[in-house]
């Protein structure tokens, strides 16, 4: 059986593909897929837990994936089996992006083989709206990784060169700067430090220490004899 999906992300091409060869990330962004080790001779093992109509299934198998970077492109294959059901899954998945006016489209092409008890419940309404509902979550998954991927708009050294730079291409902002050099500097915010986890013992030394500087600025210097 054939499916065909497809989905757009709000992202160009060059942003989209590097993600695409980050097996790690796509695995975890597929509702109910999970990696079970390292990859061995080029396959990679993993698991995947579906449930059509009223059977539940884990199927544990292996795969491979090949990349085209020229034409932004790549395959999967692999087959895999659940023991509870006796059932086995063969089958290639085929993903292209392409540029779109929203950012990029994801085209899927998927070929499957079904066997054993699982097979009776995989009509192809059923099979199909289970694969629309997890395109639409992988897609809804991959976008929210994307974007907390995503760089900061604007640098702080980048705003003071740019400022640097203005100052020296203009004389009279420098010679006003000279006599007010606080009224003109344009400001720039500080770089953020890199978050940490949150702490509890630390907020507390944290929040103690800034008391202390407190009371040290307001107690009065040793009197002169």
């Amino acid at each position: 059986m054939q499916l065909e999906q497809s989905f757009t992300l709000p992202q160009p091409p060059a942003t989209v593909w590097p993600l695409f060869k980050n097996l790690e990330l796509l695995v975890e962004c597929l509702p109910g897929a999970a990696l079970t080790g390292p990859a061995v001779n080029g396959e990679v093992p993993l698991r995947f837990d579906v449930k059509l109509g009223p059977i539940a299934a884990g199927f544990i198998g292996a795969g491979t994936v090949q990349f085209d970077d020229a034409a932004q492109a790549g395959r999967f294959e692999g087959q895999a089996a659940d023991k509870r059901t006796n059932s086995r899954v063969k089958g290639a998945a085929a993903f292209a992006l392409q540029p779109d006016a929203a950012g990029t489209r994801v085209a899927v092409t998927v070929d499957y083989a079904l066997t054993g008890t699982l097979a009776q419940f995989s009509r192809g309404a059923i099979v199909k709206e289970l694969a629309s509902a997890l395109t639409r979550q992988f897609a809804a998954n991959l976008a929210n990784r994307i974007e907390s991927a995503a760089p900061p708009m604007a640098v702080p050294g980048a705003v003071q060169e740019e400022a640097d730079a203005s100052h020296a291409a203009a004389p009279q902002a420098t010679t006003a700067s000279a006599s007010a050099p606080e009224a003109v500097k344009p400001a720039v915010a500080p770089a953020m430090p890199p978050a940490v986890p949150l702490n509890a013992w630390s907020l507390l030394k944290a929040v103690l220490a800034e008391r202390w500087r407190r009371l040290w600025r307001r107690s009065p210097g040793p009197s002169a004899p």
